[in-house]
Protein backbone atom coordinates (compact mmCIF):
# COMPACT_ATOMS: atom_id res chain seq x y z
CA UNK A 1 0.00 0.00 0.00
CA UNK A 2 1.07 3.22 -0.68
CA UNK A 3 2.14 5.63 2.71
CA UNK A 4 1.60 8.93 0.59
CA UNK A 5 -1.55 9.75 2.58
CA UNK A 6 -2.13 9.19 6.41
CA UNK A 7 -5.37 6.76 5.95
CA UNK A 8 -5.46 5.38 9.86
CA UNK A 9 -3.57 6.70 12.60
CA UNK A 10 -2.66 5.82 16.57
CA UNK A 11 -0.64 8.35 18.40
CA UNK A 12 0.57 7.18 21.90
CA UNK A 13 1.94 9.82 24.10
CA UNK A 14 4.97 9.25 25.89
CA UNK A 15 4.82 10.78 29.65
CA UNK A 16 7.78 10.90 31.34
CA UNK A 17 8.37 12.22 35.17
CA UNK A 18 4.64 13.97 34.39
CA UNK A 19 5.82 15.79 31.08
CA UNK A 20 5.49 14.56 27.58
CA UNK A 21 8.87 13.54 26.39
CA UNK A 22 7.56 12.47 22.36
CA UNK A 23 4.71 10.52 20.79
CA UNK A 24 4.45 7.01 19.23
CA UNK A 25 3.01 6.97 16.06
CA UNK A 26 1.85 4.15 13.99
CA UNK A 27 0.11 4.47 10.76
CA UNK A 28 -1.86 3.20 7.88
CA UNK A 29 -2.54 -0.69 8.98
CA UNK A 30 -2.22 -3.20 6.58
CA UNK A 31 -5.36 -4.74 7.23
CA UNK A 32 -8.64 -2.82 8.72
CA UNK A 33 -8.86 -0.60 11.23
CA UNK A 34 -6.84 -0.46 14.97
CA UNK A 35 -8.50 -2.01 17.52
CA UNK A 36 -8.14 -1.95 20.84
CA UNK A 37 -5.61 -4.84 20.74
CA UNK A 38 -3.39 -2.48 18.91
CA UNK A 39 -4.12 0.37 21.08
CA UNK A 40 -2.81 -2.03 24.26
CA UNK A 41 0.26 -3.42 22.39
CA UNK A 42 1.80 -0.03 20.99
CA UNK A 43 0.85 1.57 24.83
CA UNK A 44 2.76 -1.15 26.05
CA UNK A 45 5.78 -0.37 23.74
CA UNK A 46 5.42 3.26 24.18
CA UNK A 47 5.83 2.46 28.26
CA UNK A 48 8.97 0.21 27.39
CA UNK A 49 10.01 3.46 25.35
CA UNK A 50 9.12 5.86 27.87
CA UNK A 51 11.30 4.43 30.40
CA UNK A 52 14.49 3.82 28.39
CA UNK A 53 14.29 7.36 27.07
CA UNK A 54 13.47 8.90 30.82
CA UNK A 55 16.80 6.58 31.89
CA UNK A 56 19.29 8.13 29.25
CA UNK A 57 18.62 11.47 29.95
CA UNK A 58 19.46 10.61 33.63
CA UNK A 59 22.39 9.07 32.43
CA UNK A 60 23.18 11.55 30.21
CA UNK A 61 22.90 14.31 33.35
CA UNK A 62 24.76 11.91 35.93
CA UNK A 63 27.47 11.74 33.30
CA UNK A 64 27.41 16.00 32.85
CA UNK A 65 27.42 16.05 36.75
CA UNK A 66 30.51 13.41 36.88
CA UNK A 67 32.17 15.41 34.09
CA UNK A 68 31.55 18.83 36.02
CA UNK A 69 32.88 17.59 39.34
CA UNK A 70 36.00 16.25 37.54
CA UNK A 71 36.81 19.60 35.89
CA UNK A 72 36.06 21.90 39.18
CA UNK A 73 38.67 19.25 41.21
CA UNK A 74 41.19 19.60 38.42
CA UNK A 75 40.86 23.40 38.22
CA UNK A 76 41.00 23.59 42.02
CA UNK A 77 44.41 21.44 41.54
CA UNK A 78 45.62 23.97 38.77
CA UNK A 79 44.90 27.18 40.56
CA UNK A 80 47.49 26.00 43.84
CA UNK A 81 50.40 27.08 41.03
CA UNK A 82 48.92 30.57 38.83
CA UNK A 83 51.20 28.83 35.96
CA UNK A 84 49.30 25.80 35.58
CA UNK A 85 45.55 27.84 35.41
CA UNK A 86 43.78 25.38 32.70
CA UNK A 87 46.48 23.06 32.49
CA UNK A 88 44.14 19.59 32.87
CA UNK A 89 41.48 20.89 30.76
CA UNK A 90 44.27 21.92 27.72
CA UNK A 91 46.34 18.72 28.08
CA UNK A 92 42.57 16.64 28.50
CA UNK A 93 41.27 17.66 24.95
CA UNK A 94 44.79 17.55 23.39
CA UNK A 95 44.57 14.08 24.22
CA UNK A 96 41.26 13.48 23.27
CA UNK A 97 42.06 14.81 19.90
CA UNK A 98 44.63 12.88 19.28
CA UNK A 99 42.73 9.56 20.52
CA UNK A 100 40.39 10.98 17.61
CA UNK A 101 42.87 11.36 15.01
CA UNK A 102 44.12 7.93 16.13
CA UNK A 103 40.92 6.10 14.80
CA UNK A 104 40.26 5.37 18.83
CA UNK A 105 36.93 4.12 19.48
CA UNK A 106 34.41 6.91 20.81
CA UNK A 107 34.56 5.34 24.28
CA UNK A 108 38.48 4.92 24.65
CA UNK A 109 38.32 8.34 23.45
CA UNK A 110 35.97 9.62 25.81
CA UNK A 111 37.91 7.88 28.85
CA UNK A 112 41.24 9.20 27.40
CA UNK A 113 39.93 12.72 27.82
CA UNK A 114 39.21 12.24 31.31
CA UNK A 115 41.98 10.21 32.62
CA UNK A 116 43.90 13.44 31.20
CA UNK A 117 41.81 15.82 32.98
CA UNK A 118 42.79 13.70 36.59
CA UNK A 119 46.28 13.10 35.45
CA UNK A 120 47.40 15.76 37.91
CA UNK A 121 45.13 14.90 40.23
CA UNK A 122 48.17 13.21 42.42
CA UNK A 123 49.70 17.01 43.10
CA UNK A 124 46.57 17.29 45.71
CA UNK A 125 48.78 15.49 48.25
CA UNK A 126 52.13 17.47 46.86
CA UNK A 127 53.48 20.54 49.54
CA UNK A 128 52.65 23.62 47.72
CA UNK A 129 56.29 24.95 48.78
CA UNK A 130 57.29 22.72 46.16
CA UNK A 131 54.55 23.11 43.57
CA UNK A 132 54.70 26.79 43.73
CA UNK A 133 58.91 26.87 44.08
CA UNK A 134 60.41 29.62 42.16
CA UNK A 135 63.78 28.24 41.31
CA UNK A 136 64.43 24.40 40.38
CA UNK A 137 63.68 21.66 42.40
CA UNK A 138 65.94 19.53 44.54
CA UNK A 139 66.82 16.36 44.14
CA UNK A 140 64.48 15.12 47.25
CA UNK A 141 61.94 17.60 45.77
CA UNK A 142 61.80 16.33 42.66
CA UNK A 143 61.25 12.52 44.27
CA UNK A 144 58.40 13.98 45.81
CA UNK A 145 57.12 15.58 42.58
CA UNK A 146 57.51 11.75 40.91
CA UNK A 147 55.31 10.19 43.19
CA UNK A 148 52.13 12.15 42.19
CA UNK A 149 50.95 9.21 39.24
CA UNK A 150 50.61 6.70 42.32
CA UNK A 151 49.05 9.23 44.79
CA UNK A 152 46.48 9.90 42.30
CA UNK A 153 46.19 6.02 41.54
CA UNK A 154 45.61 5.67 45.15
CA UNK A 155 43.03 8.37 45.44
CA UNK A 156 41.26 7.08 42.30
CA UNK A 157 41.55 3.59 42.97
CA UNK A 158 37.97 3.26 44.64
CA UNK A 159 36.12 4.68 41.89
CA UNK A 160 34.75 1.67 39.88
CA UNK A 161 33.82 4.11 37.48
CA UNK A 162 37.10 5.68 36.85
CA UNK A 163 38.62 2.17 36.61
CA UNK A 164 40.21 2.17 33.08
CA UNK A 165 41.04 5.35 32.95
CA UNK A 166 44.29 4.98 36.09
CA UNK A 167 46.83 3.35 34.14
CA UNK A 168 46.67 6.40 31.48
CA UNK A 169 47.01 8.23 35.12
CA UNK A 170 49.97 6.34 36.28
CA UNK A 171 51.72 6.14 33.12
CA UNK A 172 51.89 9.69 31.76
CA UNK A 173 55.30 10.15 32.76
CA UNK A 174 56.76 6.81 31.12
CA UNK A 175 58.86 6.98 28.29
CA UNK A 176 59.15 5.15 25.13
CA UNK A 177 63.10 4.29 26.07
CA UNK A 178 62.02 3.03 29.72
CA UNK A 179 63.81 6.67 31.35
CA UNK A 180 60.27 7.92 32.77
CA UNK A 181 58.57 7.11 36.02
CA UNK A 182 57.26 5.79 38.24
CA UNK A 183 57.59 2.36 37.05
CA UNK A 184 60.33 2.78 34.20
CA UNK A 185 58.22 0.84 31.62
CA UNK A 186 59.10 1.26 27.71
CA UNK A 187 57.66 0.62 24.61
CA UNK A 188 54.25 -1.40 24.21
CA UNK A 189 54.23 -1.90 27.97
CA UNK A 190 53.17 2.28 28.49
CA UNK A 191 49.37 1.78 27.63
CA UNK A 192 48.56 4.02 24.20
CA UNK A 193 46.68 6.33 27.17
CA UNK A 194 49.55 7.44 28.92
CA UNK A 195 51.85 7.79 25.37
CA UNK A 196 49.08 10.01 24.27
CA UNK A 197 48.89 12.06 27.61
CA UNK A 198 52.17 12.02 28.32
CA UNK A 199 52.70 14.05 24.98
CA UNK A 200 49.93 16.67 25.12
CA UNK A 201 50.83 17.41 29.08
CA UNK A 202 54.97 17.95 27.69
CA UNK A 203 53.46 20.02 24.71
CA UNK A 204 51.85 22.33 26.98
CA UNK A 205 54.08 22.62 29.85
CA UNK A 206 56.69 23.69 27.41
CA UNK A 207 53.99 26.18 25.88
CA UNK A 208 53.47 27.52 29.14
CA UNK A 209 55.28 29.69 31.30
CA UNK A 210 56.37 28.94 34.66
CA UNK A 211 58.19 30.76 37.46
CA UNK A 212 61.78 29.11 36.88
CA UNK A 213 61.63 29.73 32.94
CA UNK A 214 59.69 31.58 29.78
CA UNK A 215 57.51 29.93 27.59
CA UNK A 216 58.53 27.91 24.43
CA UNK A 217 56.98 28.89 21.72
CA UNK A 218 55.05 26.24 19.80
CA UNK A 219 57.26 25.92 17.32
CA UNK A 220 59.78 25.39 20.00
CA UNK A 221 58.40 22.92 21.61
CA UNK A 222 57.09 20.69 18.72
CA UNK A 223 61.34 20.61 17.44
CA UNK A 224 61.66 19.37 21.33
CA UNK A 225 59.03 16.63 20.22
CA UNK A 226 60.06 15.62 16.74
CA UNK A 227 64.06 15.45 18.47
CA UNK A 228 62.69 13.31 21.46
CA UNK A 229 60.62 10.99 19.39
CA UNK A 230 61.14 7.09 19.58
CA UNK A 231 62.98 7.77 22.56
CA UNK A 232 60.39 10.12 25.26
CA UNK A 233 57.57 10.07 22.94
CA UNK A 234 55.95 6.99 20.78
CA UNK A 235 56.70 7.79 17.29
CA UNK A 236 53.39 7.32 15.80
CA UNK A 237 51.59 9.82 18.19
CA UNK A 238 53.73 11.94 17.37
CA UNK A 239 52.96 11.79 14.26
CA UNK A 240 49.67 12.26 14.35
CA UNK A 241 49.99 15.01 17.08
CA UNK A 242 52.11 16.85 14.54
CA UNK A 243 49.58 16.35 11.82
CA UNK A 244 46.85 18.20 13.91
CA UNK A 245 48.78 21.99 13.36
CA UNK A 246 49.69 22.28 17.10
CA UNK A 247 50.26 25.68 16.89
CA UNK A 248 46.46 26.58 16.34
CA UNK A 249 45.19 24.01 18.66
CA UNK A 250 47.19 25.68 21.53
CA UNK A 251 45.81 29.22 20.52
CA UNK A 252 42.44 27.87 20.38
CA UNK A 253 42.77 25.86 24.11
CA UNK A 254 44.30 29.06 25.84
CA UNK A 255 41.81 31.07 24.36
CA UNK A 256 39.14 28.64 26.00
CA UNK A 257 40.78 28.25 29.15
CA UNK A 258 41.70 31.47 29.81
CA UNK A 259 38.01 33.05 29.50
CA UNK A 260 37.06 30.61 31.87
CA UNK A 261 39.10 31.74 34.32
CA UNK A 262 38.48 35.03 33.75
Amino acid sequence: PSFNAVERLVAIPLIGDEAPIGVLLAMNKREGEFNSVDVKLLSAVANHATTFLVNHRLYAELQELLLGLLEALTASIDAKDPYTSGHSKRVARMSELVAERMGLSPQRTRQIYIAGLLHDVGKIGMPEHILCKPDRLTDDEYRTVKQHPEIAGRILGGVQPLAEMIEGILTHHERIDGKGYPRGISGDAIPIEGRIIGLADCFDAMTSDRCYRKALSPAEAVAEISKHSGQQFDAKVVATFLEMDPDAILTELWAQTHHEVR
